[in-house]
C-alpha cells in the first residue's frame, strides 16, 4: 500500500493548534474555582450554566486535528486519467554574418546576441523551441525540443566562421524556421529573428513571407544606429572591395515595420532582460494538428471519507462551542488558487526525496528511491552498471530500452546493447537519442573487433620471429660445439705427437746404457738420477700445457659475450615487459571508448562546423540565393 499526503504542506497547521489548545488548557485549569472549593461542596455552589459552558478541550482538539489531517489529503492509491497539454513552439533564428563582429555593443554584437538568446531560452519555460542559423545559408542547428541544457550548451559555439557561406540571408533562415515549425504540426507559433539589420533588397523578401505565412515573426535589433567597424577574430577591421572599412547600421525603423506587419514584436538591444520580456509566452498557446491526451497518475484523496467522522463531532461541538462555529463558518470561505512549491523534506516521500537527491548529484542517496528508472539512473551514475541492468530491464516502455542499451554499452556488452536500442526504436518511432547510440556503439564494436583482429595479428607475427629466433640460435650453437670439438682434437693429436716424442729419446737413452754395461752402478747412479730428473723435468713440461688449459678456460669464458641461456631470459623478460605494455594499451583504449560512450563533445563548434560543412556540400547542385554576395 503505497500511503501519502497530496497536500502534506497543511500539516504545518498541526503545530499552531496544538500550541494554542495547549495555551485554552492552561487558561481553563487556572480560572476553574473547583480548585479552591471541596469537591463535595463543588456541585452545590456552581450554577447550572457554569456548568453547561465548560468546554469540552479535548473534544475541539480532536476535531481540529483531524480536520488539519483529512485537509492534507491522504491517499491510499493512484489512478490513471487523461491529461491534455498546451504546447508552445519557437523557433530562434540567428544573424551569423561578419556584421556580428562590430563593436558598437561592447564587447561586440555576436556576444551580446548569445547572451540574449540564453536569456531567451530561459524565458521559454514551456513547449519547445529550435535554433537555426544563417549567413550565406541556413542551418539548423537544433530541432525542436525542450530540453533547454541542450540549446544552451549550442549557442556559445555559435560564430561566423563555423559558417560554410559567407553573407546574411535573413530569408533562407525565415524559410528553414517555417519548416521546423509546420514539420512539427505546428498551426501556430513565432519565429524569433536576433539579427543586426536586414538589407533593402531583401525587404520585399521578407514582406512576402510574412504576408503568406501563419507564423508570427518578432524581431530582435543587435547594433546602434552609428554603427562601427568590424573587428575580425584574427585582427584588423574588414573592408568591401574599394579598400573602404564597412561601417554596419542598424536601421531599426524597417525591422519594426516587418514585424508589426505579422503581428509579432519587436525590440532592441537593453542592458537588462526588460528588452526580451515581450518575447515571453502568450497564454492562448499553440495547437498541434492531432493532440492526443496523455495518462497521468493522479492520486485518490481520501480526506472526503473523514467527513463521516467530522460531521457527527461537528454536530454536537457546534451547540456548545462558539469557537467551533467560527471555524466551520471559515472553511466555507473562498480559496485561493493553489500553487506548487517546494515541499519540506519531512513531507515528501521517498521517490520525492530520491529525485531531488538525483538533481543534487547524491546518487548514493537517490539510489534508495522505489521508482525502478530512478534507482537505474542512480546506479548508473555511481558506475554500478551491473546494478542498473537490473533496474532498467523492469521498464519495457521506449525509454526503458534506451535506458537499457545505455547501461548495458557501459557495462561491455555492446552486442545487446545495439538490440535494445533497436528495441527502443521500435517502440516509439523516430527515436534520434537511440538511433545515435545505436550507430555509436556499431562503430564502437567495428572498433574492437578490429583491434583485436590486429592483436591477433601482431601476436603471430611475434611468435613467427621468436621460432626463427630460436632456430638461428639452435644453428649458432652447433657451429660453435662444432669449433670446439675440432679445438678439442688438434690439441690432442699435438699432445700425442709430444709424447711419442719423449718414448723415443727415452728408448735411445736406455740402449745407451746398454752399451755401457761395464761401468760401475755407482758411476751410473747420477747418470739416471740426471736422466730421470731431466725425465721428470721433460715431462712436467709436456705436462704444463694440459694443466694450464683448464684454469685459463674461465677466463676466456668471462672475455667471451652472454651465454645463450643469459641472451634467452634476456628475450623473455622483454616479451613478458612488452605483454604488459599491451595490457595496458587495451586498458586505455577501454578508457577511450567509454569516453566516446558519454557524448560530451570537447569542441562543440567543431561538430557543428563539420555537420554544416557536410550539408552545404549536398545542396551544391541547388542555385545561390539572393544575399549570398554580401560578404558581411
Amino acid at each position: 500500500m503505497d500511503f501519502e499526503f497530496i497536500r502534506p504542506a497543511i500539516l504545518w497547521l498541526l503545530l499552531p493548534a496544538s500550541g494554542l489548545f495547549f495555551i485554552a488548557l492552561l487558561k481553563h485549569k487556572k480560572n476553574q474555582s473547583a480548585s479552591l472549593i471541596a469537591p463535595h461542596l463543588a456541585s452545590f455552589v456552581m450554577s447550572e450554566s457554569n456548568n453547561k459552558a465548560r468546554q469540552p478541550l479535548w473534544l475541539v482538539a480532536l476535531f481540529c486535528n483531524l480536520a488539519i489531517i483529512f485537509s492534507a489529503g491522504p491517499s491510499f492509491e493512484e489512478k490513471q486519467v487523461p491529461v491534455f497539454q498546451s504546447k508552445s513552439a519557437r523557433v530562434i533564428v540567428m544573424d551569423m554574418s561578419y556584421s556580428m563582429y562590430s563593436t558598437d555593443i561592447a564587447p561586440n554584437r555576436l556576444m551580446q546576441s548569445r547572451f540574449k538568446a540564453l536569456d531567451m531560452v530561459e524565458l521559454f519555460k514551456e513547449g519547445d523551441t529550435a535554433l537555426v542559423a544563417y549567413a550565406g545559408t541556413a542551418y539548423t542547428i537544433s530541432p525542436l525540443t525542450n530540453d533547454a541544457k541542450t540549446l544552451a550548451n549550442l549557442i556559445p559555439s555559435l560564430s561566423p566562421e563555423i559558417m560554410p557561406d559567407k553573407g546574411s540571408n535573413v530569408l533562407a533562415g525565415l524559410d528553414m524556421a517555417q519548416e521546423l515549425l509546420s514539420q512539427a504540426g505546428y498551426l501556430d507559433g513565432d519565429i524569433i529573428l536576433i539579427t543586426d539589420g536586414i538589407e533593402q533588397q531583401q525587404q520585399s523578401d521578407v514582406s512576402r513571407f510574412t504576408n503568406s505565412s501563419q507564423y508570427r515573426l518578432n524581431i530582435y535589433g543587435v547594433g546602434t544606429a552609428q554603427g562601427a567597424p568590424i573587428k575580425l577574430p584574427e585582427g584588423g577591421f574588414l573592408k568591401d572591395n574599394y579598400g573602404q572599412i564597412v561601417v554596419p547600421t542598424l536601421n531599426a525603423s524597417l525591422l519594426e515595420g516587418l514585424a508589426k506587419n505579422s503581428g509579432g514584436q519587436f525590440a532592441d538591444y537593453q542592458p537588462s532582460n526588460s528588452d526580451i520580456a515581450v518575447f515571453s509566452p502568450q497564454a492562448n498557446s499553440e495547437v498541434l494538428k492531432s493532440e492526443k491526451p496523455n495518462l497521468a497518475l493522479w492520486r485518490i484523496d481520501a480526506g472526503i471519507y473523514g467527513l463521516l467522522i467530522l460531521l457527527p463531532l461537528a454536530l454536537y461541538l457546534f451547540r456548545r462551542s462558539a469557537l467551533v462555529s467560527a471555524v466551520l463558518l471559515l472553511s466555507f470561505l473562498p480559496q485561493q488558487n493553489a500553487h506548487a512549491a517546494e515541499l519540506p523534506t519531512l513531507f515528501k516521500n521517498t521517490d520525492q526525496r530520491a529525485l531531488e537527491a538525483y538533481n543534487n548529484k547524491e546518487y548514493q542517496q537517490a539510489a534508495q528511491a522505489r521508482s525502478s528508472a530512478l534507482k537505474g539512473a542512480a546506479l548508473y551514475q555511481q558506475g554500478q552498471f551491473d546494478a542498473a541492468l537490473n533496474e532498467f530491464s523492469q521498464d519495457k516502455s521506449a525509454t526503458g530500452y534506451y535506458n537499457y542499451g545505455n547501461a548495458l554499452a557501459k557495462a561491455g556488452q555492446l552486442e545487446a546493447a545495439i538490440d535494445a536500442y533497436k528495441q527502443a526504436q521500435v517502440k516509439q518511432d523516430n527515436f534520434r537519442e537511440a538511433a545515435e547510440n545505436q550507430a555509436l556503439v556499431e562503430q564502437l564494436l567495428n572498433q574492437q573487433q578490429q583491434d583485436q583482429q590486429n592483436q591477433q595479428g601482431n601476436d603471430s607475427q611475434n611468435q613467427n620471429e621468436q621460432s626463427q629466433e630460436d632456430a638461428d640460435k639452435s644453428k649458432q650453437d652447433q657451429q660453435k660445439n662444432g669449433e670446439k670439438n675440432n679445438a678439442d682434437k688438434s690439441e690432442e693429436d699435438s699432445q700425442n705427437s709430444e709424447q711419442q716424442q719423449s718414448d723415443q729419446s727415452s728408448q735411445q737413452s736406455k740402449d745407451q746404457q746398454g752399451q755401457s754395461g761395464e761401468q760401475s752402478d755407482k758411476q751410473n747412479e747420477p747418470d739416471m738420477q740426471a736422466q730421470s730428473q731431466s725425465q721428470q723435468n721433460e715431462n712436467k713440461d709436456e705436462n704444463t700445457p694440459q694443466q694450464d688449459e683448464p684454469q685459463n678456460q674461465p677466463n676466456e669464458m668471462s672475455e667471451q659475450p652472454p651465454s645463450d641461456e643469459q641472451k634467452q631470459q634476456a628475450q623473455q623478460q622483454a616479451m613478458q615487459a612488452q605483454a604488459a605494455e599491451l595490457t595496458n594499451e587495451e586498458k586505455e583504449k577501454a578508457q577511450q571508448l567509454n569516453q566516446l560512450l558519454r557524448k560530451v563533445p570537447d569542441d562543440p563548434a567543431i561538430l557543428l562546423r563539420n555537420k554544416m560543412q557536410l550539408e552545404a556540400q549536398k545542396r551544391q547542385y541547388q542555385r545561390r540565393p539572393t544575399g549570398v554576395e554580401k560578404s558581411w
